[in-house]
């Protein structure tokens, strides 16, 4: 099935605007990076807490950001959320270890206020299951003429802080072991409670609570990126070994440039970056590749046949002759990523979004990017010959 009939369009040609077009829209979302300290990062990477509430009639928003700043939690992010009378709230992530610390400088205060205690070093200990050793939060304190460990253990769990170890560094310093008390899953209960109380008289539902720690937000971080890393270096050995090393490096360098400008747009409209969206950029991996994919097979099988014509006439009628299957695959996901931005919810709106700029920037790249790059190496691999001639 063809979309229209024989076209013979000089797309390469038109590669150094091309270039250009891309250039400028690269360097405008890394400046929009740049400007904005790196992408806006969800709560999957950096950590902390979100709630999605629904309240039977909208309310104020600076009302409820004053509610969730009396429950404790100032610089909150709060936003409406698909209907008038939906909010989502997004607290960052909270550094249990510093409050654990605090909790027992107040308590070493209480049990032997004489010592001047001082907090030395904090650091979140993980729990080894392998080694059977319990994480918890590992707080070194400093202090002068320090009680027997029995005496300051006793002391600092009646008031209240429990400890699961404790270990004289030295004659003044003494490092305490304090088990996770999992403040950051807390959050969402403290906040629904806040709310509540804050607005007695509207009907409240809670659609939505995530919460996710710190250290589980950067494994989060370091893994998608690996994902995107080992991806790229798949294709490259994979068409490498498919086709020639020149095409692999014309795809990846298409996947990169669809990535790029995916991920300044979403800088540039204020979207977050989440593992959903990460899921968004790997399909825009493998979209982008197999259109590239079907492009370079055309490429290869014209080569091979039309000895006779240029390398860049070549390459143009390898992009004609599968020009109405591009259309056609685009067109045809285009319109069911649509339905899904338009009509699929917030939940999966930057999915969808980041769909629709994918096969858009997929398929320009595939035939403005990734082909003409194949002409330019052929251009220097012929300048070089007639060089050395």
């Amino acid at each position: 099935m063809r979309f229209f009939g024989e076209t013979h369009i000089r797309f390469v040609g038109f590669r150094n605007k091309a270039f250009l077009i891309s250039l400028v829209v690269i360097v405008a979302g890394l400046g929009s990076l740049v400007i904005h300290g790196g992408p806006d990062l969800g709560i999957d990477f950096e950590g902390g807490t979100l709630v999605q509430i629904m309240f039977d009639k909208a309310v104020s928003i600076n009302k409820l950001r004053n509610v969730v700043e009396e429950a404790g939690y100032k610089n909150a992010n709060i936003q409406e959320f698909g209907q008038a009378n939906e909010y989502l709230i997004k607290v960052e992530e909270i550094n249990e270890s510093i409050i654990a610390a605090d909790k027992l400088l107040e308590a070493l205060n209480g049990v032997a206020p004489e010592s001047r205690w001082k907090v030395v070093s904090i650091k979140e200990m993980l729990n080894d299951l392998a080694e059977g050793v319990d994480g918890g939060n590992l707080v070194v304190v400093e202090g002068i003429n320090i009680p027997s460990l029995e005496m300051l253990e006793d002391g600092i769990k009646k008031m209240g802080v429990g400890i699961t170890a404790a270990a004289k560094e030295t004659e003044t310093r003494v490092a305490f072991n304090l088990p996770f008390q999992g403040i950051e899953s807390k959050a969402a209960d403290k906040l629904k409670d806040g709310i509540s109380k804050g607005f007695p008289e509207r009907e409240i539902t809670i659609r939505r609570t995530e919460t996710v720690g710190p250290k589980i937000g950067e494994e989060l971080k370091n893994r998608a990126w690996a994902a995107i890393v080992i991806s790229l270096f798949g294709i490259l050995i994979y068409i490498s070994w498919r086709f020639e090393f020149r095409y692999a490096v014309g795809a990846i360098i298409a996947l990169i440039h669809d990535i790029v400008i995916t991920l300044g747009i979403f800088s540039i409209t204020g979207k977050e970056l989440s593992l959903v969206v990460v899921a968004a950029f790997l399909t825009i991996v493998g979209y982008s590749l197999n259109d590239t994919i079907v492009v370079f097979d055309r490429i290869r099988e014209n080569f091979s046949m039309r000895r006779r014509e240029s390398y860049e006439k070549m390459v143009d009628i390898s992009i004609n002759d599968s020009l109405s299957r591009t259309i056609i695959t685009s067109l045809t996901t285009l319109m069911v990523v649509l339905f899904l931005f338009f009509f699929g919810g917030e939940v999966i709106h930057d999915f969808a979004f980041a769909l629709l700029i994918g096969i858009v920037v997929g398929t320009y790249s595939s035939i403005f990017v990734a082909s003409p790059i194949l002409v330019e190496w052929q251009n220097r691999i012929a300048k070089t010959r007639r060089s050395k001639a």
